[in-house]
C-alpha cells in the first residue's frame, strides 16, 4: 500500500490586506511543499510576511487566493464547521506570547485543551502525564506559570499544543523571549516530538542558531519566498 501523503501544499498563495486606500500584499504567490514529520523553519526580517503565512497555514486566516492542501484535503473548500473542526483536532499552536492560564497549573492547562477537543477522561489521564514527560516537567505538574521560568512555562505550551495529537504544530517565534541556550532546548524537544510522535513542525525565527537544527528552511522577503530556500534534507 502507498504512504499516505502527509505534506502541506501551498500554490499561488497570497495575503493582501487593506490599509486606508493602500493595498498590503503581506504574501505573494507563494507556492511550496511543507515536508511531513520534518521541522520546517520560515525565516525573515520583521514585516517579510511569515507571521501571515503561518496564520494562514493554520486556517486562523484565509488567503486571498491561491490552494491549501493537507495531502490531498483541501482545507480552504470546506465549510466554516469543517474548517474549525480540522483546525482544532490536526492543528496545535505556539506563540511567542505563551498564554497559559495563569489561575490553572500546568496539569490542568494541558488537560483543558483536550477537554476542548472533546477527549474523554480516560484518555486525558493518560495522555496528560505523558505529554509532561515529554517536555521534561513530570515534576512541574501542579505548579502553576508564575511558579515556572519562562522557559518551563514554553515547555507547558509545547505539551498543550501536542496534547490532542495533532498532524502539525505552528510555533511562532517560539524561542524569541528566551536566552540561547533555553531556546535550543526547546527545538530541541520539537526534535524529540518528530522523532517520537511523528509531527510535522512549522516555526518562524530570525534566530540562526536555531535554523541550524532545521530539517528544511524557507525564507521569505516582502511576502515572497526566496528562490534559494534550503532543500529538506
Amino acid at each position: 500500500m502507498s504512504t499516505p501523503d502527509r505534506s502541506i501544499h501551498l500554490e499561488d498563495l497570497s495575503r493582501t490586506f487593506r490599509v486606508g486606500s493602500s493595498t498590503v500584499h503581506a504574501v505573494q504567490d507563494v507556492s511550496l511543499t511543507i515536508p511531513a514529520g520534518k521541522l520546517t523553519v520560515i525565516r525573515g526580517r520583521s514585516g517579510s510576511g511569515k507571521t501571515t503565512l503561518l496564520n494562514v497555514l493554520g486556517l486562523l486566516d484565509r488567503p486571498t487566493t491561491g490552494s491549501l492542501r493537507y495531502g490531498t484535503t483541501d482545507v480552504l473548500r470546506m465549510g466554516d464547521h469543517d474548517r474549525d473542526r480540522f483546525r482544532r483536532n490536526e492543528i496545535g499552536f505556539i506563540y511567542q506570547t505563551i498564554a497559559l492560564v495563569a489561575l490553572m497549573t500546568a496539569y490542568e492547562n494541558i488537560d483543558f485543551r483536550m477537554r476542548v477537543a472533546g477527549a474523554p477522561l480516560e484518555e486525558r489521564e493518560r495522555r496528560v502525564p505523558e505529554c509532561l514527560h515529554l517536555v521534561g516537567l513530570s515534576e512541574r505538574a501542579t505548579h502553576r506559570p508564575f511558579e515556572m521560568s519562562g522557559g518551563e512555562q514554553q515547555r507547558v505550551a509545547i505539551a498543550r499544543a501536542i496534547a490532542h495529537r495533532p498532524r502539525v504544530i505552528y510555533a511562532d517565534e517560539p524561542t524569541a523571549e528566551l536566552d540561547t541556550v533555553t531556546g535550543i532546548h526547546v527545538v530541541a524537544i520539537f526534535r524529540r516530538l518528530i522523532e517520537e510522535e511523528g509531527i510535522t513542525v512549522v516555526m518562524t525565527t530570525h534566530d540562526p542558531a536555531m535554523m541550524e537544527l532545521a530539517d528544511h528552511v524557507v525564507e521569505m522577503e516582502n511576502g515572497k519566498v526566496l528562490e534559494h530556500a534550503d532543500d529538506p534534507v
